[in-house]
């Protein structure tokens, strides 16, 4: 494995379990094994190596979600696939949990490939929320139930972590389940 690869492989693994504030390019040197001089060589600041980061980690949830809803037919089949899916819930989000991150908040560069990763994943969600028939009454709102959907995984995340309870993700993704009317 070159140099490069090892730093981006170092810098996704200390920035979701980090994130970008609590990374030091000493860390990053450390988890690596890469020399001082290969980090400068590849990445010429921190705002680089943590963009390259971001921007990867975003990349692989891209394709595991494009994955995941291209493997179920259209409508409560994905999203059951999606809210019930296996989440490392008291690790948080790849991309979720960095939104709090003052130098991601900060940096329209570092936010800009996590909002990317969740207008896609709210365009896979629109047709699936579409196809359940859940809005046809006209009492629903296709973004709305989306954003409810993105919220209630976000915030399993955070109530997972926040208890120590890895079920609190999975119990949310139930319900809401339940309240759409889709079998788990």
């Amino acid at each position: 494995m070159d140099s490069r690869t090892k730093l981006l492989d170092a810098a996704k693994r200390l920035v979701w379990e980090r994130g970008v504030e609590a990374t030091s390019p000493n860390m990053l040197l450390a988890c690596s094994g890469v020399g001082q001089g290969s980090l400068y060589h590849h990445f010429g600041s921190k705002a680089a190596w943590a963009e390259a980061a971001i921007t990867s980690l975003a990349a692989d949830l891209t394709v595991e979600t494009d994955e995941l809803f291209s493997a179920h037919a259209p409508g409560a089949e994905q999203l059951r696939a999606y809210l019930s899916k296996p989440r490392a819930a008291l690790d948080g989000c790849r991309l979720g949990r960095l939104a709090f991150d003052p130098e991601i908040r900060a940096n329209d560069a570092l936010r800009a490939p996590i909002s990317t990763y969740f207008e896609h994943l709210r365009a896979l969600l629109r047709p699936a929320v579409r196809a359940t028939g859940a809005v046809e009454d006209g009492e629903l709102d296709v973004d709305d139930v989306v954003e409810a959907i993105c919220a209630v995984v976000q915030g399993g995340y955070v109530t997972s972590r926040l208890s120590d309870d890895a079920g609190a993700l999975d119990r949310a993704c139930r319900g809401l389940l339940a309240l759409l009317g889709i079998d788990h």
